[in-house]
């Protein structure tokens, strides 16, 4: 039987951030749980060394960022304990499609390919994602991600891969590059990444006092700087030869990965029965 987790991270002390998401889960229909997140400002048993590294394949590895990437670790496991066929993880800063509610309610439209599908738009005017045509459900397109993404703020994930991410720890990369960057990130390529397009999450919904839970963020400088770009350099084209082989045969695209806050119409059908 499908049923799906649904989550949404939060620092407790953050109760403006859950006020503003208040009306954005009613519109979509959506009743995440909200379990307190890590904050590692308040970490007295050293949960942030035990379960992140503070360098990894990436490069530095930021302690906010580190945090995070613990925070939607903690969700996964949650979901596992639960006993759910899947999971919807949210953070506490996006705007939701209004349809987003009836993805969740059935779930035909899973893709084969993928055991993580990506719901969110990374905000860039910029930002192409290489994917593969896919099939549509409900006016929008699911389709296979071959390319590096950004962003952890809407996804959905199958039991296997929350069992599979938590086996990674302790964690070498934030959680958007291990979830989505298939260059830097070996689990990511296992498990398979699929798009919904046009996204169902955004983020920016944002209350004006969140500069006060917001970290200075240390930047690397020195050994550390150069170390890092040239990981980043090398991760930017190291792409399997089967991705470029795919866009040699005219079966992958560049594609941006627009937000529709609805695309549901009286013609609006999807794929299953």
């Amino acid at each position: 039987m499908t049923q799906v987790y649904c989550e949404m991270i939060n620092l407790a002390q953050a109760q403006s951030r859950r006020d503003l998401m208040a009306p954005q889960l009613q519109a979509a229909r959506v009743e995440p749980y909200v379990h307190p997140a890590f904050d590692h400002r308040q970490d007295t048993r050293g949960d942030i060394d035990r379960l992140s590294r503070a360098f990894g394949a990436w490069g530095v590895f930021k302690r906010q960022d580190r945090a995070i990437t613990i925070s939607h670790a903690q969700v996964w496991q949650r979901f596992v304990d639960s006993g759910a066929s899947h999971c919807l993880v949210i953070e506490d800063d996006v705007y939701l499609s209004h349809d987003l509610g009836q993805w969740l309610y059935d779930l035909c439209w899973w893709p084969e390919s993928a055991h993580i599908v990506k719901l969110e738009r990374w905000r860039s005017g910029t930002l192409k994602v290489l994917m593969r045509p896919g099939h549509e459900h409900l006016g929008r397109e699911v389709r296979q991600v071959l390319s590096r993404h950004t962003g952890a703020a809407g996804y959905m994930l199958t039991r296997h891969a929350a069992k599979v991410l938590l086996d990674q720890q302790p964690y070498k990369l934030t959680v958007d590059q291990l979830l989505f960057n298939l260059n830097a990130s070996r689990v990511a390529r296992k498990l398979g990444v699929a798009q919904v397009t046009p996204a169902l999450v955004v983020q920016g919904n944002e209350p004006h006092d969140h500069a006060a839970h917001n970290d200075v963020r240390s930047r690397p400088t020195g050994w550390q700087l150069r170390r890092q770009k040239l990981h980043r350099a090398y991760y930017e084209i190291a792409y399997p030869l089967s991705t470029f082989f795919a866009v040699a045969r005219g079966h992958a695209r560049l594609d941006p990965v627009p937000f529709a806050e609805t695309t549901l119409s009286p013609q609006t059908h999807g794929v299953c029965a």
